[in-house]
């Protein structure tokens, strides 16, 4: 069935303010802010891990421990020194299964969890990712390559879980190429997974179990770059970790992403955006939606003018 896109309601400013962030006060420190687990990266795709990461810290998490192959972990801790870093098993430069004991220890003092950025393709690779994906008690965001592994299993699981598939990793997951109505297909693939579903393009839709569909409508072409998916994952992520629920840090998460991509992109122009470029102002569009007592979600309508 198709559905007209005007029917789905859009997600703006007044369906976040339904929706609060944590509100931390003046003594808030970094135990107080969330622990967020990411596995993530390989030899070949290190600054995945990276981008994740630094997009985390800057939406407010607390700490971020980053789990990754450990010819690269300690590369990844010289790049961000505010991460905690935990080198894993690794073959040909990917994660090994023999990782699992080193994160199932992480699970009782981490609050959320990411896995699949920067993970390449590779057979010992997937199937740590799904045993990983099986065992994990946190609220997890699968995303990338971790998707493609999933495939068509469905993993039992009683955690809270995110997918954040563009049309690639749909097919990856479904077996099917998607068709024109995204948000019958985000909606469908939310049901048949019970999982929170951000389905990636132009206009992400964002779809729950019960049905319920938004579409995000907001933000630029300079969203197009490379590790810019890495960058939605970290954001949601470190909103997981900070104990929002999945779908409402889902619905944020994409909507600061966007807005953050709108006010680059009056500064700079829509090309040659690198994704750190955006994630960088992700404090400054938090700020401004805290402030915010009405109108448009625009990020320039808001009043989020770029850093001079």
């Amino acid at each position: 069935m198709n559905e007209n896109s005007a029917t789905i309601p859009e997600l703006t400013v007044e369906v976040l303010k339904t929706l609060p962030l944590p509100d931390y006060g003046t003594e808030a420190d970094k135990s107080t802010r969330g622990k967020l687990l990411l596995v993530a990266g390989s030899r070949r795709i290190p600054g995945a891990a990276i981008l994740a990461a630094r997009a985390a810290l800057r939406s407010g998490c607390g700490t971020v421990r980053v789990a990754a192959p450990e010819s690269i972990a300690l590369h990844i801790g010289i790049a961000m020194p505010e991460l905690m870093i935990l080198p894993l098993p690794e073959n040909n430069g990917n994660i090994s299964p023999e990782a699992l004991p080193i994160l199932e220890a992480q699970f009782d003092v981490c609050d959320a969890a990411i896995i699949g950025p920067g993970f390449d393709e590779d057979e010992q690779s997937d199937d740590f990712a799904r045993q990983f994906i099986a065992r994990c008690p946190l609220p997890l965001l699968v995303d990338a390559q971790a998707l493609c592994a999933l495939g068509k299993t469905k993993v039992k699981t009683s955690s809270p879980q995110i997918f954040t598939p563009h049309d690639g990793e749909f097919a990856a997951l479904t077996g099917a190429s998607p068709g024109d109505d995204r948000a019958t297909i985000a909606r469908d693939l939310a049901k048949a997974r019970n999982a929170i579903v951000a389905f990636k393009g132009r206009e992400t839709h964002i779809a729950a179990p019960d049905g319920t569909v938004y579409r995000n409508t907001a933000g630029s072409r300079a969203l197009g770059t490379a590790g810019s998916g890495d960058a939605l994952s970290g954001i949601i992520g470190s909103l997981l970790a900070q104990g929002m629920d999945a779908f409402a840090a889902t619905l944020w998460g994409v909507h600061l992403h966007a807005l953050a991509g709108e006010a680059l992109a009056e500064d700079l122009g829509p090309d040659g955006v690198l994704a750190r470029d955006f994630i960088d102002r992700l404090p400054q569009v938090i700020r401004y939606l805290r402030k915010q007592s009405g109108g448009s979600s625009s990020a320039r309508r808001v009043g989020l003018r770029p850093a001079e």
